[in-house]
């Protein structure tokens, strides 16, 4: 190639343009090998839950910095553990556990995943904490309302279709401040197996026995006592597929009326407004991660940290969200296929990296971050992953409950007109801005286009979770504050994993760099040889004759 541009060109030009083109071939192959990631660790895949689908893609982006390979499909609770059982994955999340078999509403009997999981060992971990909240779209005279409350009954009639107008005297009793409009109620749950209807249907078979009793029958669900499902009973309910669904659902602007069930961060995105729910205390308290925090000091953990919440449900602090939970990652420990110990490196670090310093972004993604106990039993089940890293010492975890400004206890106690029989102030948005005001305790979501999205996704940092990785103190759902996540570290065997900090550009001006160079190198030697000889011909003395 060289040859070839010093003969298309006079000799000293020759020789610069094709130094040029070799620097321009060593740039173009080096600078991208140093700006991308060098994925020495093996890379793992993960299915599973969309209730914590948020957290995971986050976190999975976070450590991809630290050249961590983790590929997680938010596909449902449900299929997340059928794709375990069927080695289709390294890990699953889910909000449940592998259940046994049971009839469903058409009378099938569905699968027994504890049977079919039993040849590939696991254990459960605890990944996040978060409220299961009541996303809905309401506009009364062009106002979206955003200070909506239901107490457990009347939230579990509207799904349970006893009560199907706003105007109810029922709802009216919960909402003394609001006019509510004669429009029918637009009840969308989750079409797929979902941990989100897991939770929900435990709270209302815990909380509001008989309404749930007789919906499962209405529905052809005939047991009694009615479990809680993955799948909902009502086959003819209004369904969408996973959490964006029914949060894109509720979200369109041709949707008033609508309410769906969906973790809190899915409605924040969106910008849009989630019910205040009647917690045993009698008051109505948002899921904000100081209200799931203090709910969740009611719940028991199973031997095997699988959680009973029949405590959480009830729990008397006035200041707790009652339908509050854990999400779970299911993991191996064992090398049964296709599982190995290059991956269980990999794994460990990833949980290391959520346990601790993932944490911090927990508030602002619409979650609560685990407590001390929780982090402690995640140690000790990454200590059971084969080619595991060995956990620090928990002191040393960048977790906000254990070495940052998290305390449940010192959250301030609600508002006497959150108090079950007080008016509180209303709160309305123009309808359709997306906008939740601060009136009940949700943070605002900023303008949402034709379905209701705020435009942060789960693809890349929203602008909270960017001025928390720069070192910025940011405030979550409910005013708390949460720890700079910006060169927060955790050292591990095998190398620091860390909160990364805000993306730097150079590696892309690098790249831009490279390429114009690049170009150069291939066309720049053709067209400067043709305009010297141009030059040349031009200069020419004109033969005479």
């Amino acid at each position: 190639m060289i040859g070839l541009v010093t003969r298309a060109i006079p000799r000293r030009g020759g020789r610069v343009l094709a130094r040029v083109a070799v620097f321009a071939i060593i740039v173009s192959v080096l600078v991208p090998v140093a700006a991308r990631p060098a994925y020495a660790d093996a890379s793992i895949d993960g299915a599973g839950s969309t209730w914590v689908q948020i957290a995971l893609n986050q976190w999975s982006a976070d450590v991809a910095r630290q050249g961590l390979s983790i590929n997680f499909q938010g596909v449902g609770s449900t299929s997340g553990r059928v794709f375990f059982y069927q080695d289709q994955v390294d890990f699953a999340a889910s909000e449940i556990p592998f259940t046994a078999a049971y009839a469903d509403a058409t009378g099938t009997v569905s699968t027994d995943e504890i049977a079919l999981a039993a040849h590939r060992p696991y254990a459960y971990l605890p990944d996040v904490a978060g409220g299961t909240s009541f996303m809905y779209h309401l506009s009364i005279n062009g106002s979206l309302v955003t200070s909506l409350r239901l107490s457990p009954t009347n939230l579990a009639k509207i799904f349970t279709k006893v009560i199907t107008n706003w105007n109810d005297p029922a709802l009216a009793a919960d909402n003394p401040q609001l006019h509510l409009p004669n429009l029918p109620i637009r009840p969308v749950v989750r079409s797929d197996g979902s941990g989100t209807t897991a939770q929900f249907s435990a709270f209302m078979a815990s909380q509001t026995r008989d309404l749930w009793n007789a919906f499962c029958a209405r529905s052809g669900l005939h047991q009694n006592p009615c479990p809680a499902v993955s799948l909902w009973p009502d086959i003819n309910a209004t369904q969408q597929q996973f959490s964006d669904g029914v949060a894109d659902y509720v979200a369109a602007p041709y949707n008033n009326g609508a309410i769906t069930y969906v973790e809190y961060g899915y409605a924040k995105q969106r910008g849009f407004p989630v019910a205040s729910i009647l917690n045993h205390a009698g008051y109505y308290t948002q899921p904000t991660p100081n209200a799931v925090a203090i709910a969740l000091q009611g719940a028991k953990l199973n031997p095997d940290l699988t959680q009973n919440l029949s405590g959480v449900y009830a729990f008397p602090d006035a200041r707790a969200y009652p339908v509050s939970s854990y999400s779970y990652m299911i993991v191996p420990t064992s090398t049964a296929p296709p599982f190995n110990a290059d991956k269980g490196k990999t794994l460990s670090k990833f949980i290391l990296y959520v346990a601790c310093a993932g944490q911090q972004e927990a508030a602002l993604l619409g979650y609560s971050p685990l407590p001390k106990n929780l982090v402690q039993a995640d140690f000790d089940v990454i200590r059971k992953i084969p080619g595991h890293v060995e956990p620090p010492p928990i002191d040393q975890c960048d977790n906000p409950t254990i070495t940052g400004n998290f305390v449940t206890n010192n959250a301030p106690p609600p508002p006497p007109s959150d108090r079950q029989g007080a008016t509180p102030p209303t709160t309305a948005a123009p309808a359709g801005s997306g906008t939740a005001s601060g009136g009940s305790g949700l943070s605002s979501g900023g303008t949402n286009g034709s379905s209701g999205r705020t435009g942060t996704r789960t693809t890349g940092k929203s602008s909270a979770v960017t001025k928390l990785a720069t070192g910025k103190s940011a405030a979550g759902a409910g005013g708390q504050s949460v720890a700079p996540a910006a060169d927060q570290s955790l050292d591990v065997a095998g190398g620091p994993i860390s909160a990364p900090a805000a993306r730097d550009p150079l590696p892309l001006l690098l790249y831009v760099v490279a390429g114009v160079v690049a170009l150069l190198a291939v066309f720049g030697p053709p067209a400067l040889g043709l305009q010297l000889r141009k030059r040349r011909s031009q200069t020419a003395p004109v033969p005479t004759e």
